[in-house]
């Protein structure tokens, strides 16, 4: 039996069938974003230019992984493959953590030119959405989690764990 996830609590309080569309829709939407960037990446690109360019506090930690091959794989299969899981609704919990973390370190990459206007941008607001999305329940919406979830008689606590 499933606790209540957050989303579940959210649900009883708000229209019920347009926080569904809206929630599936932006996991989808941030899902296809993620996916795109990874299939963009493959073909030679390289993140060399990008890590090079990085300033703010941790520079010279990004400056040091510029021409990594296995950061620019990393970089290109990891947002493959949340971007995937998200749109899938499969496993959300875990992607929606390494979306934060990766958007995470974007951000701080390039940290004078993500605070010019602000300190609010594109990869914070990723943030807040992947961790609704992280908080449970996410992928039970019009997602594989729950078919996966009702076919297990009894989950252990790390499939409850990665599956919301």
């Amino acid at each position: 039996m499933r606790t209540e996830a957050m989303t579940d609590r959210l649900m009883k309080v708000t229209h019920l069938p347009v926080f569904g569309v809206g929630f599936v829709a932006l996991r989808i939407a941030i899902g296809l974003e993620f996916f795109w960037a990874g299939v963009s990446k493959f073909g030679g690109w390289s993140a060399a230019g990008y890590l090079q360019s990085a300033d703010g506090p941790l520079a010279n930690f990004f400056h040091s992984l510029a021409g990594s091959g296995v950061v620019d794989a990393l970089n290109m299969w990891g947002l493959l493959l949340i971007g995937a899981a998200l749109i899938l609704g499969l496993l959300v919990r875990p992607a929606s953590i390494f979306g934060m973390l990766l958007m995470a370190l974007y951000y701080l990459a390039h940290f004078t030119g993500n605070t010019a206007n602000g300190y609010i941008e594109t990869h914070i607001i990723q943030i807040a959405a992947l961790l609704m999305f992280s908080a449970g329940g996410a992928g039970h919406i019009f997602g594989l989690n729950g078919l996966v979830a009702n076919m297990m008689r009894k989950p252990c606590k790390v499939a409850k764990f990665l599956l919301g």
